[in-house]
């Protein structure tokens, strides 16, 4: 975890020094539920920074609690995240990326994942737009039950040229794990700078 944190901080550092750049926060809540009725409640904060070459690099660290009738669960989460935007002169402005993070569990276990996303950012009004992908998420050790695949659509709101904010609904499928099937609602809080 510690290298995931340390090359993440240094390719952000390096980034940040290399010119035109606009750093941001963001902070989100979400609730999900599984396909076994558990419900889950996170919150996150993201650091990052945008490139004028439309590349992102972030860090984001994240708490989630499981609830059920039998016992409550918190893990952690740490991820370094690489996103690159197209700008294809067309109305919309795909993107791909790429994700590395360390997920830390209740009992002290903890597993390195990776995940792949693809998806376009849709502009439908001043400051409106909608963003529409996927990710495939798995573990790097096929003993942890993570893969899953994510769809997700996204409304976004530009307040002004510093401030966005966006409401986030999401599916999650799984053919490992019950608990990976999930339905999610999140709202964030970007900050651009």
């Amino acid at each position: 975890m510690k290298k995931i944190i340390i090359g993440g901080l240094l390719v952000m550092s390096g980034s940040v020094l290399a010119g035109e750049n606009k750093p941001f926060v963001m902070i989100d809540s979400n609730s999900e539920k599984d396909s076994l009725a558990s419900e889950y409640i996170g919150a996150n904060v993201t650091v990052g920074v945008k490139t004028a070459n439309k590349v992102e690099y972030s860090v984001k660290a994240g708490i989630s609690s499981k609830s059920t009738s039998k016992d409550d669960t918190i893990s952690n989460n740490v991820e370094f995240k690489l996103k690159k935007s197209f700008d294809v002169g067309m109305f919309f402005l795909p993107y791909v990326s790429v994700r590395l993070g360390e997920k830390l569990n209740y009992n002290t276990t903890h597993f390195t994942h990776y995940a792949l996303d693809a998806g376009a950012k849709i502009p439908l009004t001043n400051g409106l737009s909608l963003d529409i992908g996927t990710r495939y998420r798995n573990a790097f050790d096929s003993a942890e039950n993570y893969k899953s695949m994510r769809y997700h659509a996204m409304v976004l709101y530009d307040v002004d040229q510093h401030n966005t904010v966006g409401l986030r609904y999401a599916r999650s499928f799984s053919d490992v794990s019950d608990y990976e099937e999930r339905k999610s609602w999140r709202v964030h809080y970007q900050r651009n700078y």
